[in-house]
């Protein structure tokens, strides 16, 4: 029934995350900025290669109708004529011919354009090249010839110049590369960042409480909200600086474990993760001082024999501790290996060296029958094991352990990797529990209103508590 229900659920849209989003947009960063640098330089790139400059030079003329029948109306009638039938001259292959021999030229590199300026008998004559010095040089010999062509065309039009042309040193077609470049550069940051959004969105991982209800096969036994950590401060929950939503969250979430584990009849708990960075030694040891804060006798064992972190996080120096694997391996007696926590009805069991095959340290029987003689005084024994995605042990271990519990770091691993962890503790019975969310960032709105709410200021924790 579990499971068709989670595939009903599975099958609904789940809604945008925005506080995942902002995250991976966050951690993208550099890629959006090096995919953005890349589009401006290539539009840099391409403009340089395919488009040439080039450069119009002109000058203006005033069109009079000779033969001494001047006046304002046959000037203004002279020189819309003149404007039309100038083009025939300029496109004519004679004039062409003739400045290319003038100036030597093999072909005739310009466009030549004739316009009048509106309303007014002031024709303007425009020739377009690739230098500057072709373009005014085109233009002092079409000046030259045209006269030679303009008689038999247009007839008694008198043109005299009004201005000389000029060497223009900056190109008329010249284009905005700057401004085009900042457009690919925002263009391609945004397409970047949309698609990173999506990604974002389609990764199947638990970004949120409602996501986790829709799509791992096991009970929520609580939800850890973020909490900033200072350098070299402990997240332990009996630090008197973590907030008390922080606190809180980890007792209610050890007060849902003892329960279930009271109705299974449990007494090892085995907490473990798919992945590293997954909060579960800390998990592991903030669930077993909230149970000793109950007033039950817990027994908390660091079972990672590849890398120990316990002794890191109660902060305890090497030469303070005993090597609990080497207990294990017969190179120490076991007495004197649990130290208690002050106190406190909690005791620990660290190891400080790494292991290279731990498998046969935990499956020859030793581990196992001394944690069974433990539950004989211990109300609670805790293991803090490998992550699942990196080794065996876990596997092995639960054979050992009543219970597991499960810490699922928010948005970190995928949802099917988180299940498929379920279903190998769960494989011969089934003993997981539930997971602890951890390291959970409220949604943004719900962070605006925190203030307005009291989340920081309730319960904090007075200077003299400290």
């Amino acid at each position: 029934m579990r499971e068709y229900e989670n595939k009903y659920i599975n099958s609904e849209k789940t809604a945008w995350d925005l506080r995942s989003i902002l995250s991976d947009l966050a951690g993208s960063w550099w890629m959006i900025l090096l995919v953005a640098l890349s589009a401006s330089l290539l539009t840099y790139s391409v403009i340089s290669f395919t488009h040439e400059d080039r450069y119009t030079v002109s000058t203006t003329f005033t069109v009079s109708q000779g033969g001494g029948e001047s006046n304002a109306v046959t000037n203004l009638s002279a020189a819309y004529e003149m404007a039309q039938k100038f083009s025939v001259i300029l496109d004519n292959n004679i004039l062409k011919k003739t400045v290319m021999e003038e100036l030597g030229l093999d072909s005739f590199p310009a466009t030549m354009n004739a316009s009048i300026v509106q309303e007014s008998n002031l024709m303007q004559l425009s020739v377009t090249a690739d230098s500057p010095q072709h373009a005014y040089l085109i233009l002092e010999s079409v000046l030259r010839n045209y006269p030679t062509l303009s008689d038999y065309i247009i007839p008694n039009v008198v043109l005299q110049t009004l201005e000389q042309p000029q060497i223009s040193g900056s190109p008329s077609n010249q284009l905005p590369v700057r401004q085009y470049m900042i457009y690919a550069f925002l263009a391609a940051a945004a397409v970047v960042a949309a698609l990173i959004a999506v990604f974002s969105h389609l990764r199947d991982t638990v970004k949120n409480e409602q996501e986790f209800n829709q799509k791992v096969d096991a009970y929520l036994l609580g939800t850890i909200y973020h909490e900033k950590k200072k350098r070299k401060s402990s997240m332990l929950i009996t630090n008197p600086v973590r907030s008390f939503r922080y606190v809180e969250a980890y007792r209610m979430a050890a007060s849902r474990i003892r329960g279930r584990m009271e109705r299974k009849h449990a007494q090892i708990l085995l907490v473990t993760s798919v992945a590293e960075n997954e909060g579960k030694s800390t998990t592991a040891s903030n669930l077993a001082l909230a149970l000793a804060q109950e007033q039950k006798k817990v027994l908390l064992v660091d079972c990672d024999f590849r890398r120990p972190a316990l002794h890191k996080i109660f902060d305890v120096k090497d030469r303070e501790m005993k090597d609990f694997s080497l207990v294990l391996q017969g190179k120490e007696k076991a007495s004197g290996t649990f130290e208690k926590v002050q106190n406190l009805q909690l005791y620990t069991a660290f190891s400080k060296h790494s292991i290279e095959n731990p498998s046969e340290l935990i499956s020859n029987g030793r581990l196992e029958r001394l944690l069974r003689s433990c539950c004989k005084k211990m109300d609670y024994i805790i293991l803090d094991s490998p992550p699942m995605g990196l080794a065996v042990d876990a596997e092995e271990l639960i054979q050992i352990a009543d219970a597991a519990v499960l810490s699922v770091r928010q948005d970190a691993v995928l949802t099917q990797d988180i299940n498929d962890a379920i279903d190998a503790l769960n494989q011969k019975e089934e003993k997981v529990i539930g997971c602890i969310f951890s390291n959970v960032y409220p949604p943004i709105g719900e962070r605006l209103r925190q203030g307005a709410y009291g989340y920081e200021g309730y319960g904090k924790y007075s200077k003299a508590d400290r």
